[in-house]
């Protein structure tokens, strides 16, 4: 199947706080689009494959990190692809979070539709 005939929703992600799971799902949506991966709502029948993330943030000494795994899925919840990785964000004050702002978030956005198209046309 290649990436223009796959069809992709992310689930629903839980313990990231909404401001940044707001400008992640935002920016997973531009880079779909960019990068012509179809991504539909969670509830749409067209979905072939499901996604779902597991975020945090790590403070790294003076930095942050965001780390993300996201489980490609079946439609019978079985497991077909794992992406992880990484991005460098700023100084928090305190919460990690904190430290995780829009090119930190953009930056995992690019590498996770990247890492979707790669696998799926592979």
């Amino acid at each position: 199947m290649t990436g223009s005939a796959a069809v992709f929703a992310f689930a629903p992600v839980t313990g990231v706080p909404t401001p940044i799971l707001q400008a992640l799902s935002a920016a997973l949506n531009r880079e779909a689009a960019a990068q012509r991966l179809r991504v539909v709502p969670n509830s749409d029948p067209s979905r072939v494959y499901e996604v779902r993330g597991f975020i945090s943030a790590v403070a790294d000494g003076q930095s942050t990190r965001l780390v993300y795994v996201w489980d490609v899925v079946d439609r019978n919840g079985a497991r077909l692809h794992r992406i992880t990785g990484q991005q460098a964000g700023g100084r928090p004050t305190g919460d990690p979070w904190t430290g995780i702002g829009n090119q930190t978030v953009n930056l995992a956005a690019r590498q996770t539709i990247s890492d979707l198209l790669k696998w799926v046309d592979s």
